[in-house]
């Protein structure tokens, strides 16, 4: 069940704890919902909260800030989210720390992990990073977007399009990453093989998974709209909704997750 928090970050943070049925550390995932910067999805906050938890994960859903304000507010938002997991005030026992974000949450978790500092902030030095990434359909470079997209998500910081291009930061101290989205998505499919040529590139361990069908924003794919809210994206489309599966594989491969 949903645990709400409060104090200044921890009030933007909806916690779902590992389910009860496991015990000892466990690993937490800062959830980024995409929604272009203009809202948070639900079904990709709440809908991968619940799968995290059931696989004994403890979840944190973060409510960063959207436009009109820009960056580096959600930035300074998810970093400070990823501090207060790591810090404990939550009384969680935690350990292993990574993002899972999708669409522009995926954007998000991308300068999480490269640890980007922009030249528009002051005083930032060593941000906190993930010790893994799950990126859905995640935005890795902004010259793969629509240039009107561009312009609407960055407005006056469009001079740091490149800055803000998570995948041209990449070097090997990156965190290893599971990476997926479907044929079908026109913005997510370019964007994840970026992802995972820049990771491959700087040696960093990658999966990559593209699934034939199912459009953008999709989340778990299993036609759940969570948060009470309908969403026209979350279709059901189960050989997609597999991607839960390989993932929760990956974790355990990799050593993140032990049941």
């Amino acid at each position: 069940m949903a645990t709400a928090i409060s104090t200044p970050i921890e009030q933007k943070i909806t916690l779902y704890p590992a389910e009860d049925r496991f015990s000892g550390p466990r690993p937490a995932v800062l959830v980024l919902p995409g929604g272009g910067f203009r809202e948070l999805t639900a079904h990709e906050g709440e809908g991968y909260a619940r799968w995290l938890s059931g696989l004994g994960l403890h979840a944190f859903v973060l409510s960063y800030r959207l436009l009109p304000e820009g960056f580096p507010a959600p930035l300074e938002d998810a970093r400070a989210a990823l501090e207060h997991i790591r810090g404990g005030g939550h009384g969680l026992d935690v350990g292993p720390v990574g993002v899972i974000g999708s669409s522009a949450g995926g954007h998000l978790a991308g300068l999480l992990m490269t640890g980007r500092v922009l030249s528009v902030e002051e005083g930032v030095t060593d941000p906190p990073r993930p010790d893994f990434g799950i990126l859905a359909y995640a935005l890795a470079d902004f010259d793969l977007v629509p240039p009107p997209v561009v312009a609407h998500l960055l407005g006056d910081l469009l001079p740091l399009k490149d800055e803000l291009s998570p995948a041209r930061h990449v070097d090997a101290s990156v965190c290893p990453a599971f990476v997926w989205a479907t044929a079908q998505d026109p913005p997510g499919l370019p964007n994840a093989l970026e992802w995972a040529r820049a990771l491959a590139a700087a040696g960093v361990p990658v999966e990559l998974h593209v699934y034939p069908d199912g459009g953008h924003g999709i989340g778990l794919a299993d036609g759940v709209a969570y948060g009470g809210v309908p969403h026209p994206s979350v279709a059901h489309v189960p050989h997609t909704a597999s991607w839960t599966t390989a993932c929760a594989a990956w974790l355990r491969q990799g050593g993140f997750l032990v049941d």
